[in-house]
């Protein structure tokens, strides 16, 4: 498949990071909230408007959710184990047909997607695009756009409701202020056509995750398609093939991180232990990404004990001088290439920079051997990991009065969503064989010059099926990240408010923001812990202890 989370979804073929890696990179586990309903306070209102009991979401969003009717079509060889990521070690050679009719009726509709690479060609020098509405029997007319400003094109176009297209694509990151008001004017509630068994005429959609579904819901309907993601997105990495030269292990506690990067810090060979991995000493310390439940009260994940603790640890290993100095000096984009080089030794990254590190290295370097260390508490003992959204981005079917035609656009989104191993999976993700692609010698499609110009991550946008792991063209990979995802999965919770999509007041947008600047000066020495008092104390009284109002009204309504 086209795309990818922070996990895989396909064998990756050669079109790289301008086809299927740009989630890995872009941050998707630092988006949205949580999973589940969808509540919308007043862009500029109270902290106590529209407040609504999570219960009784709950219960609401419950009667929205379409049934989850799984396929098993295709048996992976490494099972999922409480919701992780299947892994399937060789592609079938027989692919099974999920669709048995042509779903279009000869409807024709605009579809506004992003795009983080070149902007393929147009539909009337698109043979891709050609060959896929041919098959559906209906033309999805592309208006492909710069992901990197799609944000302000879609405020821009939602804010004259006659411009939007009859499809637009939304990744949870662009999703405008006050979109739970937004939604209800300009796009069909889906409820009357899936919610519960009546998603059965669309077996295809009836395969994606519940959460994925839940997701979707916002402001009392079903609008959104999901794009459903993985269950864990990122992960600690070490150069294991290094270690096992110098006989070291992966540590296991935070002091044993601390020891291993002092250890395996040597200036003389231009070798350091470590990057700036603040986002996994949050992980070694269980901080929670937003909210905690603490004696019946609500903290900030800034006011935690857990933040403190991981606060005054990556200070710790940025005192011993064991981070590469380009890191300390804040260069953190060129982080994978120090990493690569073995000029640091250990890093936090999104598990979609895995397979990507891999292509680049293993044809000069085939002793190159990347892998996450099994999470660990900062003690030692058990970790906990907070799970991620279950959808990283939505599309959105522009409201209209002919209810064929929104059931013509479903039964399309059924072809889009149909699973790993099915003809259309493959169509949608690798084109016409023979035109767009060319098989291997492990049956992996591999784009031919065509293909790399005319096929993206357009129709899969729209809706996408579950997430799989099938990249066998490293050698023990899919074994490998399978088997790591299924160790860590029992460990993964849910953060207090998972399962609700709030819509905070704008007033609190970036309250947030001075921690971000006060954690990089306390890890580098420019500042102590106890600023952090400090800054706590700012920040209640500039919103702080008014935005745990608002969401105390979540727990207590």
């Amino acid at each position: 498949m086209r795309k990818n989370r922070q996990a895989t979804t396909s064998p990756l073929g050669t079109n790289g990071l301008n086809r299927r890696s740009f989630l890995g990179l872009v941050g998707i586990s630092a988006v949205a909230l949580s999973t589940a309903g969808v509540l919308t306070a007043c862009g500029n209102g109270s902290s106590k408007a529209q407040v609504t009991s999570s219960l009784g979401l709950a219960d609401s969003v419950a009667k929205l959710v379409p049934s989850y009717v799984p396929i098993d079509l295709v048996t992976p060889d490494i099972a999922s184990v409480n919701g992780s990521t299947p892994g399937f070690i060789s592609i079938p050679e027989t692919l099974v047909k999920s669709v048995t009719e042509v779903p279009g009726k000869g409807g024709k509709y605009k579809a506004m997607t992003p795009a983080w690479w070149t902007v393929p060609p147009a539909l009337a020098n698109n043979s891709y695009y050609q060959a896929v509405n041919k098959a559906i029997g209906a033309t999805v007319d592309f208006q492909v756009n710069d992901g990197n400003t799609y944000g302000d094109k879609i405020q821009t176009v939602l804010a004259s409701p006659k411009d939007v297209p009859d499809w637009v694509v939304i990744p949870s990151w662009n999703l405008p202020p006050r979109f739970g008001q937004a939604v209800t004017s300009v796009f069909e509630d889906l409820a009357p056509y899936l919610s519960g068994d009546k998603i059965e005429k669309y077996p295809n959609l009836a395969n994606l995750p519940t959460a994925a579904w839940k997701f979707s819901a916002f402001a009392g309907g079903l609008y959104g398609l999901p794009y459903p993601s993985t269950l864990i997105t990122d992960a600690i990495f070490y150069r294991k093939d290094i270690f096992t030269e110098l006989g070291l292990e992966a540590p296991k506690s935070a002091d044993e991180y601390l020891a291993i990067a002092k250890e395996l810090t040597n200036p003389a060979k231009k070798r350091w232990g470590s990057e700036d991995v603040w986002n996994g000493a949050q992980i070694m310390f269980g901080v929670a990404p937003k909210w905690k439940l603490v004696d019946g009260a609500l903290q900030n994940k800034v006011e935690t004990d857990e933040y403190r603790a991981a606060l005054e640890w990556i200070a710790k290993l940025f005192a011993s001088g064991a981070v590469h100095p380009d890191a300390v000096a804040g260069n953190l984009q060129q982080s994978k290439a120090r990493f690569e080089s073995g000029a640091s030794l250990m890093a936090t990254d999104g598990l979609g920079s895995w397979h990507e590190s891999l292509a680049r290295m293993l044809p000069t370097n085939p002793k190159y051997d990347m892998v996450p260390m099994d999470f660990f508490a900062a003690d030692g003992g058990d970790p906990t990991l907070f799970r991620g959204s279950p959808a990283s981005i939505f599309s959105f079917i522009k409201k209209n009065s002919d209810k064929a035609k929104i059931e013509e656009l479903l039964a399309l989104a059924n072809y889009f969503a149909a699973p790993f191993g099915t003809e259309e999976n493959q169509l949608i993700n690798y084109g016409v064989e023979g035109v767009h692609f060319t098989k291997d010698s492990q049956n992996i499609p591999q784009s031919t010059e065509k293909g790399l110009a005319e096929v993206t991550s357009t129709y899969s946008f729209l809706v996408s099926p579950p997430v799989v792991n099938s990249k066998v063209q490293y050698p023990g990979y899919v074994k490998t990240a399978s088997e790591w995802e299924a160790r860590q999965a029992p460990f993964v919770v849910e953060e207090q408010f998972f399962g609700l999509q709030i819509e905070e007041p704008n007033k609190f947008g970036s309250l947030n923001k001075p921690f971000d600047d006060l954690a990089m000066d306390i890890a580098r020495g420019r500042k102590k812990i106890s600023d952090l008092d400090t800054e706590l104390a700012t920040w209640k009284k500039n919103g702080g202890d008014e935005l745990r109002e608002f969401y105390t009204g979540f727990l207590t309504a």
